[in-house]
């Protein structure tokens, strides 16, 4: 018998694992097909042209970036894996700018970082909290990262988007760039050939660096499988994230991020008051050990040994990595495991509050 408050199984912060249970009984027909009325069936989810079907969203996002190469664009340095390796290979310039206490770009910060050989801003809604993308000088390319969000995102400009939170562990999670121009969706394509322009007889060119990085029929036919529970996915989601409203709401030593009631964000993020700074390790260890798998997603990529730069500093974002912590509230979790994290969250961070720094 589980101790009180310790659930008996984990609670898992990504659902993916309890998609692949859901799905292990499930047979899926390599249907040739399915790959592109997938596509068509998430352009029209979104309302876009255009919806080219990767294996991942970093493959997705790579292939946004590739025409991109050598220039120079302005993003935040709280990037995800997918972003982070993505940027990383795909050989743009970043220059950072500041965010606010959502998670996301600043309008005044990147007015600021905007300078003559500025290319590009890349724009993400953090924690799936669907946010105004800023607005940039006419002659950038706003370039939009909607991975976190299962909502139709119709971009302001070019975008990335997957379903990865309602695909199963062991199957690929998709990434699909959705744009309405005719010629980046034509670059997509050509990026996920590997980059292979075909010739005449064996003539061929490689008019951009590419990747294999085909969806495969299999994860093609699942996701149109799952397309089918999306709705009730996202309302699970917000019948999730209100409930822990319900229970967080009143504590003082933490702030929960503001939302529209019809977000259905992919995680529960709470920034936790300055005096809970130090003991934050102990705080999260607190909740892991209920067998609750809070996170923080990421650090600032000037802080990682990839993007090491030690001439930047960004205070908001440093401040929010600092206060940052994420809780579990996707679609397969239940009412009593809500209320459990609800819960662990309240113990661990009263339990601290009072404990100081030892500097």
């Amino acid at each position: 018998m589980s101790a009180p408050g310790v659930t008996s199984a984990p609670i898992p912060f990504s659902a993916r694992v309890r998609e692949r249970d859901a799905l292990a009984a499930r047979t899926f027909a390599l249907d040739p097909d399915a790959p592109a009325r997938l596509e068509a069936a998430v352009a029209a989810y979104h309302g876009c042209a255009h919806a080219i079907a990767f294996d991942t969203p970093s493959s997705a996002l790579e292939a946004l970036l590739a025409p991109l190469k050598e220039a120079t664009i302005i993003t935040d340095a709280m990037a995800p894996s997918h972003r982070s390796s993505a940027l990383r290979r795909s050989g743009v310039r970043t220059r950072y700018a500041d965010i606010g206490l959502n998670g996301v770009l600043m309008a005044a910060a990147v007015e600021k970082a905007i300078g003559t050989e500025t290319d590009a801003v890349l724009f993400a809604h953090f924690g799936g909290i669907r946010s105004i993308a800023p607005e940039v000088p006419a002659a950038l390319t706003l370039l939009e990262d909607a991975t976190g969000s299962l909502l139709p995102m119709k971009p302001s400009g070019s975008a990335v988007w997957s379903l990865a939170p309602l695909m199963p562990e062991g199957v690929s999670s998709t990434g699909f760039l959705l744009t309405d121009d005719d010629v980046i969706a034509q670059s997509a394509r050509l990026f996920r050939r590997g980059g292979r322009q075909p010739g005449s007889l064996w003539n061929y060119d490689l008019p951009l660096r590419g990747a294999d990085c085909t969806l495969d029929l299999l994860a093609a036919a699942v996701a149109l499988e799952q397309l089918r529970h999306l709705e009730t996915a996202c309302e699970r989601r917000r019948e999730n994230s209100a409930l822990l409203d319900e229970q967080l709401h009143s504590s003082t030593l933490f702030d929960c991020m503001k939302r529209a009631p019809d977000d259905a964000p992919e995680s529960y993020p709470i920034l936790l008051t300055p005096q809970l700074y130090c003991p934050k390790e102990d705080i999260y260890s607190s909740i892991r050990g209920k067998g609750i798998e809070a996170t923080v997603c990421c650090k600032p990529l000037y802080k990682t040994t990839a993007f090491k730069d030690e001439g930047v500093r960004l205070p908001v974002t440093e401040d929010f990595y600092k206060a940052l912590l994420q809780l579990p509230c996707h679609h397969r979790l239940t009412t009593d495991e809500i209320r459990q994290v609800a819960a662990a969250v309240q113990e661990a961070t009263e339990k601290y509050a009072y404990r100081g720094c030892s500097f």
